[in-house]
């Protein structure tokens, strides 16, 4: 009897989830968006947001499947394009990265470097004891390894 049951469940729900799916596939879906205001957008923004948790939802948007077009007043609002600017070139010193070339780094190693200092270069063939790792976790220090 629980088997009969069974297989009635699992009929229904392919039927409906077929169903589901040939309403769906394929078929762009429109919404229409009403922003007159900061609020509005904001608002918007926030819903888009919630619902982006949906995998169908984020599939459908990504895809394409899914637009939104403006409705009322804002669809009206013909606003000019920023001017571009002009890209500014920033040139600064690079900062010397410390290199500690021993073989094995300890963690007294990883003390040693001043407090300012994000990074530290280790040799090719350098390994750090268990404790060098910890302090630079701790201190927020990147290790990056040498290619000679």
């Amino acid at each position: 009897m629980m088997g009969d049951i069974r297989a009635m469940i699992r009929e229904i729900l392919s039927e409906e989830i077929a169903a589901l799916r040939a309403g769906l596939a394929g078929a762009p879906q429109q919404e229409t968006v009403r922003v007159d205001s900061s609020q509005d957008l904001t608002a918007f923004a926030l819903s888009v947001l919630s619902r982006a948790s949906d995998p169908a939802f984020a599939a459908a948007l990504r895809s394409g499947t899914l637009t939104f077009t403006p409705v009322g007043p804002a669809q009206a609002v013909a606003r000019p394009a920023p001017a571009a600017q002009p890209a500014r070139l920033v040139a600064s010193t690079p900062v010397s990265t410390p290199e500690i070339n021993k073989s094995l780094i300890t963690e007294r190693d990883i003390a040693a470097i001043a407090d300012d200092v994000g990074r530290v270069r280790i040799g090719k063939r350098s390994r750090m004891t268990p404790l060098a790792i910890d302090e630079a976790r701790r201190r927020q220090i990147r290790v990056e390894r040498s290619l000679q």
